[in-house]
């Protein structure tokens, strides 16, 4: 009998010790490996395995002396393998995926999880150290505008390696979840990532995205996103019964995106606002499509549904390999080509609308703060205050709130 231990053992399954000897049945052909492995939680298996090698073509001699020795040490390699292999990140990312399998936002999670993985999968997850996940974390950027994502989702990033390393802390692989002293900074607003539309570039979309070529849905939604601010899941959430011509008033209560439907962010996202006239042409074109299709949405499928995403108006960018284009762009990608203006992200039509509105005059900035649902004047001067501020420097100086004349040089003596 050869009796083998292991060195490794960070997992209480691991193998400990293998005793393993020949066997010869009478009554059969080969020669016969009876073995015993020993597990580090204390666990036996206890197998009989044929070699396969004849007994008229080797002795038991050849069997025990050169047979068995290069067995066990192939089965000891094979359990260093089988530890290492289960220590990978990828191994208690499956363990993590599988719980969160009935969560709600389980395809949100997986599409992060297919992106954490490019980079981590085969990593043994002690290896992986804390500054790792940060700079990695940190370093994330929209995969379609380039640009650096926001905390919020960074957070929802940390938040799935989170669970990852938690599985490993359950699994004793790991002491502690270092992921909880990962901190993300608060960002700053990044001014050049809200870039409004001119109003000759305003013009030209609209003009523009009416053409056969472009989806039939794009024009009333720039219509509509450009003079009234929603944002393009608030715009997606909107139901027929949401719109009131003769009130002339829109009521937002619902946002999709990404396939569900929610409710709004918070008290001061679901509101009712002033529908102006010029987009009242955009709400009937799109309330006529919705009677003919029988659809509850504002913004549907052909069959009637709602849309699961802004990417159904979005479209996509044009893709090229080796020089070679496969996919046209579609949709806004390919409205903005068309039009030869810059590439930005359609959250701008709302930005453009609050810009517009504050340099129009027309508005208190407490009424653009409401219709834009947001929380407070702070919020609205924080995203625009770039423009706000320029607007100062525009005031008639000769406005007088008191009636005060003794400022006034025209009746100082001699004057």
């Amino acid at each position: 009998m050869l009796i083998v231990s292991t060195k490794s053992s960070q997992k209480e399954d691991t193998v400990s010790k293998i005793e393993a000897s020949i066997l010869s049945r009478s009554n059969r052909k080969y020669w016969y490996v009876k073995s015993k492995t020993l597990f580090e939680d204390h666990t036996v298996k206890i197998e009989e395995i044929s070699t396969k090698v004849l007994k008229t073509e080797k002795t038991l001699k050849y069997m025990k002396n050169m047979y068995l020795p290069a067995w066990v040490a192939k089965k000891i390699e094979e359990s260093k393998v089988q530890v290492l292999n289960s220590n990978k990140f990828s191994n208690y990312a499956e363990y993590y995926i599988d719980e969160c399998k009935d969560l709600n936002d389980v395809k949100n999670i997986e599409y992060k999880l297919v992106r954490i993985l490019k980079d981590f999968s085969s990593r043994e997850i002690r290896q992986i150290t804390k500054l790792e996940v940060k700079k990695w974390i940190l370093s994330l950027i929209d995969e379609r505008s380039r640009q650096p994502l926001k905390k919020r989702t960074k957070s929802k990033y940390l938040g799935v390696f989170r669970g990852i390393f938690e599985q490993a802390v359950d699994d004793n692989i790991i002491d502690r979840n270092f992921i909880d002293d990962i901190k993300i900074p608060n960002e700053k607003i990044d001014l050049d990532t809200i870039k409004p539309f001119e109003s000759e570039e305003v013009k030209v979309l609209l003009e523009q995205s009416t053409g056969i070529e472009h989806d039939k849905l794009l024009n009333p939604y720039l219509g509509i996103a450009f003079h009234q601010g929603l944002s393009p899941s608030e715009l997606l959430g909107l139901q027929i019964g949401d719109v009131d011509i003769h009130l002339k008033v829109i009521s937002i209560k619902r946002n999709v995106t990404k396939g569900r439907i929610k409710e709004t962010k918070n008290i001061y996202r679901e509101r009712t606002i002033p529908m102006f006239d010029v987009t009242i042409p955009y709400v009937k074109l799109l309330l006529m499509e919705a009677k003919e299709k029988h659809s509850i949405w504002l913004f549907s499928q052909r069959g009637g549904e709602n849309l699961h995403d802004i990417q159904n108006i979005r479209g996509t960018r044009a893709i090229t390999k080796n020089g070679v284009s496969i996919k046209k762009e579609t949709g806004w990608y390919k409205l903005l080509s068309d039009c030869n203006i810059e590439y930005r992200d359609l959250k701008n039509c709302r930005h453009t609308f609050a810009v517009s509105a504050v340099e129009s005059n027309k508005f208190k900035l407490q009424e653009i703060a409401e219709i834009l649902g947001h929380s407070s004047l702070e919020m609205l001067i924080k995203h625009y205050a770039r423009w706000i501020g320029k607007k100062s420097l525009k005031i008639d100086r000769n406005i007088d709130l008191f009636g005060d004349t003794s400022g006034d040089t025209s009746k100082n003596i001699g004057l």
